[in-house]
């Protein structure tokens, strides 16, 4: 297989794997060379010094070593430089016949290759042995450094390894993984369990952790590798960004109260002066004698604008109360027109015309009702706003349905629309062009409508002014007589 069509794992322990080009033939021949003359030294030596006279045993000898030790190449070194040279120094010995010399030559050579042979096999084998021991440093330095949490388990659910990250989540030490189990670890767990599982530490930490599970090949498939990722930071991080939010939503909501109090508190004050008008009159009525029908209809008067200014107030308090999401299919003319008549607080305050016009096939939207109002007021309290010094001061609320099952609904303003450097960031928040603004409802208002599964946009019209537009989920008028059927 060519190194360009090789698996990445492959390619990857042939960088492993790889070694330095070998240099040990010049020592080993140079080895051979030094074997030969050894044995032809020691043949000398014992033929004169102790009557010993046998002019190819020690080259054979000498051949027997080089093939075990340094191999064939080595071996032949020593056949070369002895044999020759035995038959030089012995030139009338009765051993040494042509008969003779070819075959110490062909049995020192059949010695040299086998002995060669067995010779590389054992290196191979150490090559291999190097190799495998490389690759397991290799594996074991990725399985302990990674900051990825694993450990391995058997059939059994005994841990047979676990790596730092793991140990530190956890908080164990090298000590005590021999007796680890999963049930010790992961108490409950599975692996058809999908959801975090929540286990306490020795120390008494609570952790939140996401774990799964992959077969590890083996010759028994009985092992398999657990991985582990800690969502406890996640979760609490996530946990406060929500709790933020919420505070964040209720300032908003209280903000825009706070810049609408006079509007509310000319709006309550109406109903209220209205109904001590007509208790002014009853009681006048009431002096003249006994009760009569003007006293009667008085009190009813008095009290209708009592509960209108109660439905007011309560209004008020609904939109202030703090709630998680609570989507439901509602109608979407109830709940755009009850927006409005919130809205129409700042409008009237800004003495400008909201026209409101909502298409008769708007059906029905998905939504949480107060946070969706939410939206409506902030859209319409910065078109006032946007409209306060304007010559013409016209607010208008459009609602229709939109493609993909959606209800699009947009505010739109006669004001100087809006500056260049804004428009790139409209729903930034703490960006804000009110002397008083806090910058937060329009990021809030992104915030709401993309968790209803929607989209804000915002932009200069065309002939001045500005408009936001915002979808909703919607379901049309047919479809719920279909489902009520």
């Amino acid at each position: 297989m060519k190194m360009g069509e090789m698996t990445a794992v492959q390619r990857l322990w042939a960088k492993v794997d790889q070694q330095a080009p070998s240099t040990e033939w010049p020592r080993r021949l140079a080895h051979g060379v030094a074997l030969g003359g050894a044995a032809l030294f020691l043949t000398t030596i014992s033929r004169h010094l102790i009557g010993v006279d046998l002019p190819f045993a020690f080259a054979l000898v000498a051949v027997a070593l080089a093939a075990a030790w340094g191999g064939a190449l080595t071996a032949v070194a020593v056949v070369v430089t002895a044999i020759p040279a035995a038959v030089m120094l012995n030139p009338d010995h009765p051993f040494v016949t042509p008969v003779n010399i070819v075959v110490v030559i062909v049995f020192s050579l059949i010695l040299a290759l086998f002995g060669g042979h067995t010779t590389a096999l054992r290196k191979r084998a150490d090559v291999e042995a190097s190799r495998s021991r490389r690759r397991e440093d290799y594996l074991q330095s990725i399985f302990g450094t990674t900051p990825a949490a694993m450990l391995i388990a058997d059939a059994a659910d005994n841990i047979l390894a676990i790596n730092t990250s793991a140990r530190d989540i956890f908080g164990i030490g090298d000590e005590d993984v021999e007796r680890l189990t999963l049930a010790t670890l992961l108490p409950g767990w599975s692996d058809a369990d999908v959801d975090p599982c929540c286990v306490q530490r020795a120390d008494g930490k609570r952790l939140t952790l996401s774990v799964s599970s992959v077969a590890l090949p083996s010759a028994t498939d009985d092992l398999r590798t657990i991985y582990i990722r800690d969502e406890t930071d996640r979760i609490a991080a996530a946990e406060a960004l929500a709790l933020l939010q919420a505070e964040l939503h209720q300032l908003a909501r209280a903000t825009a109260l706070g810049q609408l109090g006079s509007a509310i508190a000319h709006e309550v004050n109406q109903p209220l002066a209205a109904a001590a008008n007509y208790a002014k009159i009853a009681q006048v009525a009431a002096s003249r004698g006994p009760m009569t029908a003007e006293v009667g209809d008085a009190l009813d008067s008095a009290l209708q604008q009592i509960f209108r200014a109660a439905d007011v107030l309560k209004g008020l308090r609904r939109f202030v109360q703090r709630g998680p999401l609570q989507a439901e299919w509602v109608d979407a003319r109830q709940i755009i027109t009850e927006g409005a008549k919130l809205g129409a607080f700042a409008v009237r305050q800004a003495s400008a015309e909201l026209t409101v016009t909502i298409d008769d096939d708007i059906g029905e939207v998905f939504i949480d009702a107060t946070q969706i109002q939410q939206v409506l007021l902030n859209l319409i309290a910065n078109a006032a706003d946007a409209v306060a010094d304007s010559a013409t001061r016209t607010i208008t609320l459009r609602a229709f349905p939109g493609p993909e099952e959606r209800c699009t609904i947009t505010v739109s303003d006669t004001g100087p629309g809006l500056a260049a450097e804004i428009e790139s960031a409209l729903f930034t928040p703490f960006q804000t062009t009110k002397r008083n603004g806090l910058g937060v409802g329009l990021a809030i208002s992104r915030t709401i409508v993309e968790a209803h599964d929607g989209r804000i946009t915002g932009a200069s019209n065309p002939r001045g002014g500005a408009s936001f537009s915002f979808t909703l989920p919607r379901r049309s008028c047919r479809e719920e007589l279909a489902g009520a059927a």
